[in-house]
């Protein structure tokens, strides 16, 4: 999964070229990327989402495979006692 990016060169020279002083300026940013850091982007929450989709179908086709073959096994049996008592 990516993160989202945050450039701190960038910040620190848009803050400098503000009137902050640099070692303000890199606090600054310092503050902001330990904010930010955790924050989860649209693109990550949907590939997550997407991830969990496929997770979900591919185990509720497994549960219709065997409850399918439960089914056919149970038929079979029906039919061979049947067959045996008629």
């Amino acid at each position: 999964m990516t993160s989202p990016t945050f450039d701190t060169q960038a910040s620190v020279s848009k803050l400098r070229s503000a009137g902050i002083d640099e070692p303000a300026a890199n606090s600054i940013v310092e503050v902001v990327s330990a904010a930010t850091s955790p924050l989860v982007t649209r693109d990550m929450l949907a590939t997550e989402i997407a991830g969990l989709k496929a997770d979900m179908l591919t185990a509720m086709y497994r549960a219709l495979w065997i409850q399918g073959a439960g089914i056919v096994a149970v038929i079979g049996g029906i039919i061979g006692i049947t067959e045996v008592i008629g």
